[in-house]
């Protein structure tokens, strides 16, 4: 089974939480192109304040921070690892810190009286839940699988060694061909 979500999803978040990061610290304090590309309506600008400034660097190393993550995500699907459960815990840890940006956006919004921000957030936080579900089930998916073809194959070779086991058996009978008939 092919895991092509396990792949496009963490990929897809990659690119969307390190665009988010370059709006945020390509123009400092200009707190407007950001929640416009998060999908707000601001209603002011904090350009010359300073508190703006250190705003959009909280939020620039914030979305970094998870787009990191979700490029560790991705290398951990790519790679591969041999500790089972290893994906799920690094899938877990980037759309975990997704959602929490997500909500500190969402709080941030409220704070402001930004428009728009509640219906952009919920969304944002469903997308996350459901992407985060898709590639859990597949990569489960992917793992049971495997692990049904693997037991079909011990089956088969303990039934192919019952068979030959029991083919020696029989020849070892008397009067059996190949055997010892024991009369002289």
């Amino acid at each position: 089974m092919r895991l092509l979500l396990t792949f496009l999803l963490p990929f897809h978040w990659m690119v969307a939480f390190a665009l988010l990061a370059v709006a945020a610290a390509s123009q400092p304090g200009h707190l407007d192109a950001l929640f416009a590309a998060i999908g707000t309506i601001p209603t002011e600008t904090l350009a010359s304040n300073p508190i703006g400034q250190g705003l959009s660097t909280a939020f620039a190393i914030g979305f970094g921070l998870v787009a990191t993550l979700f490029l560790w995500t991705l290398l951990t699907a790519v790679m591969g690892s041999e500790e089972p459960g290893a994906f799920e815990e690094v899938a877990g840890l980037a759309f975990g810190c997704a959602i929490a940006v997500a909500t500190i956006t969402l709080l941030f919004s409220a704070g402001r009286a930004i428009g728009g921000g509640h219906a952009a957030a919920a969304f944002q936080i469903a997308a996350l839940a459901g992407s985060y579900v898709a590639v859990i089930a597949e990569r489960r998916a992917s793992v049971a699988s495997a692990g049904s073809e693997s037991e079909d194959v011990r089956n088969a070779a303990r039934f192919m060694a019952l068979g030959a086991a029991h083919s020696s058996m029989l020849s070892r009978l008397p009067g059996r061909a190949g055997g010892n008939s024991g009369a002289t």
